[in-house]
């Protein structure tokens, strides 16, 4: 592949900046210590955008409002600027010898244009692996090999302990390789609402199957034996499906595919399923037999009824059907983020429905060359489809209203600013501080909550004991 430059402009400011090659943007590896300094990744840095914008020639405070005003990004997560956070970067900008200013004027230092130009790299580089790597090949493949995983090692666990739960959760992953099955078929052929429509179907049967299965269980109350290799599979579970769900909603929104949108709404009641059986497990340790009977039904109810609401979700949206229409927490994380935006505009006074979205037009524009594709990834066609639809989305929440042709924001969509921008505000503050003690934090709960269930194993039978005290003294013995 040969070194060709990335920008071949000549009259572009960032020419020279931005000029890498391929190797260089496939290995993304130099010394700059560019995280450091933006003090987070640069795709989600507004001090970056800031920086790009004084190599631009928008030199003063005034100019820097206003061509960020309304900057679109999807990782930055500051859709909507004021003059506060501009200022507020500005100074981190000349804090860190980023940025010089004389006479009210601001131009970059050379530490602030390595900045730039190593910012883009590690922008572009990110992003090149993102296009390879966020494919609906590879999404099929991982699903794949994910639920051979699960499934082999739930069934095993599920029979060696005689847990009606995990065999039931283990034989619902292989039902779920006919799901991957359908959707590669959908994918090849371009029937993806025929593939969601499948899935449903597929979702619906297995639903009821399990639930035959697990009253049987119920009835018979056999022992569960349980083991800590249990817990370890279910926290596999819960972090493989998170993964497998967001990959599944990114590409799923990038390439506008359906099918994988209805999955990931699937394995979203994989995470339930397996805090559910966790805790069974933990009853079981106490003798507590009938919960493990309980979660496998609970298994099954849930499965049938993300089937059945999906299918009314689908017959609601008719002809309108696309990635958007799937309610599902990981995709509504985009569709917020617009509605974020929308707000933010018209906390400053009402505005029409076309002043928006030329607005947004512009801000996904200026986003757009400075973040690459990392600001509009897991947004499909966002350039054709416009803003309307959330607009009417967020009407129809109560968020806005509509007089005589211009939109204004309620007081039920400014308290939903307010929280949505205090929680992003409170993400900020961590770039600023100790992250090596948030890290040591991480850590110690998640070793806490391996230490509490070896305590659980070790001290069951007398915890068990006072249990069944506590229940004989309140007379229910």
């Amino acid at each position: 592949m040969s070194d060709t430059p990335v920008i071949d402009d000549s009259a572009d400011p960032f020419r020279d900046l931005w000029s890498f090659s391929q190797q260089e943007i496939r290995g993304g590896r130099h010394g700059f210590p560019i995280r450091s300094i933006l003090r987070s990744d640069p795709a989600t840095s507004l001090l970056y955008a800031i920086l790009c914008a004084i190599q631009e020639g928008i030199n003063t405070r005034e100019g820097l409002y206003d061509h960020l005003d309304g900057i679109f990004a999807l990782r930055l997560r500051r859709p909507t600027m004021t003059s506060i956070d501009i200022d507020e970067a500005i100074q981190h900008g000349l804090n860190d010898d980023l940025i010089q200013e004389s006479e009210s004027r601001y131009c970059l230092s050379h530490r602030g244009r390595e900045t730039i130009r190593y910012g883009r790299l590690e922008i572009v580089h990110q992003g090149y692996w993102m296009r390879r790597f966020l494919t609906e090949r590879t999404v099929l493949l991982l699903s794949t090999l994910a639920l051979l995983l699960l499934a082999s090692v739930k069934i095993w666990i599920g029979l060696s302990i005689q847990s009606d739960a995990i065999l039931n959760e283990g034989i619902e992953n292989l039902t779920d390789l006919i799901v991957v099955g359908i959707i590669a078929l959908s994918i090849k052929y371009n029937r993806d609402r025929f593939g969601t429509l499948a899935i449903i179907i597929v979702m619906t049967m297995t639903g009821a199957l399990l639930a035959v299965g697990a009253i049987a269980g119920l009835l018979s109350n056999e022992p569960v034996q349980w083991s800590i290799q249990a817990y370890y599979v279910e926290f596999l579970s819960i972090i493989i499906n998170k993964g497998l769900i967001w990959m599944k909603v990114m590409v799923g929104r990038n390439s506008g595919n359906l099918a994988l949108i209805g999955d990931a709404k699937e394995d979203t009641s994989h995470i339930k399923v397996a805090l559910g059986v966790m805790i069974g497990l933990t009853f079981s340790i106490f003798g507590y037999y009938f919960v493990d009977g309980l979660v496998a039904l609970a298994i099954s109810g849930i499965i049938l009824w993300e089937g059945i609401s999906t299918f009314i979700e689908l017959q609601a949206a008719g002809d309108e059907i696309d990635v958007d229409t799937i309610r599902l927490g990981a995709n509504e994380m985009y569709e917020d983020l617009i509605t974020y935006w929308v707000l933010g505009r018209l906390a400053s006074g009402p505005k029409e429905a076309d002043v928006i979205e030329h607005n947004f037009l512009r801000g996904v524009s200026v986003g757009h060359r400075y973040y690459d594709v990392q600001a509009v990834i897991g947004f499909h066609n966002i350039k054709q489809r416009g803003i309307i639809k959330n607009i009417r989305q967020a009407e129809r929440s109560g968020l806005l209203a509509e007089q005589k042709g211009r939109y204004s924001i309620t007081n039920r969509g400014l308290a939903w600013y307010y929280r949505t921008r205090a929680r992003d505000l409170t993400e900020l503050a961590r770039n600023f501080s100790d992250q090596r003690r948030e890290r040591y934090m991480r850590w110690v709960i998640m070793i806490s909550i391996f230490v509490v269930i070896f305590l659980l194993m070790f001290f069951a039978d007398p915890i068990k004991q006072i249990i069944d005290d506590l229940v004989a003294s309140l007379g229910f013995g």
